[in-house]
Parts: C-alpha cells; sequence; structure tokens
C-alpha cells in the first residue's frame, strides 16, 4: 500500500483510484480479522 501511495507522489489522485486505494484497505484488514478468526479455531496458521 505504500508502494502504491509513493508511486503516485506529487500528483493528485483521480476519484477511483481513491475508491480503489480504500477497497484494498478495506479487503487488506477484513483478511486480517478472518486470519485471526481461524487461527482461534484451528490454532496459528503458518506463513510461508
Amino acid at each position: 500500500m505504500a508502494k502504491y501511495l509513493k508511486d503516485r507522489k506529487k500528483r493528485e489522485l483521480s476519484l477511483e483510484e481513491i475508491e480503489h486505494y480504500r477497497k484494498v484497505a478495506k479487503a487488506i484488514a477484513r483478511t486480517i480479522e478472518v486470519q485471526g478468526e481461524v487461527e482461534k479455531v484451528y490454532g496459528i496458521v503458518a506463513m510461508g
């Protein structure tokens, strides 16, 4: 996410780009939330 914004530094984002960024952030947040729920049920899930 930081790279996405860094690549667009010094220029105004379009409404579509802002909405895309917002959706990606929301999807990542939900993924982290679901991962926590899965870990509660099945134990720690190994990454990698």
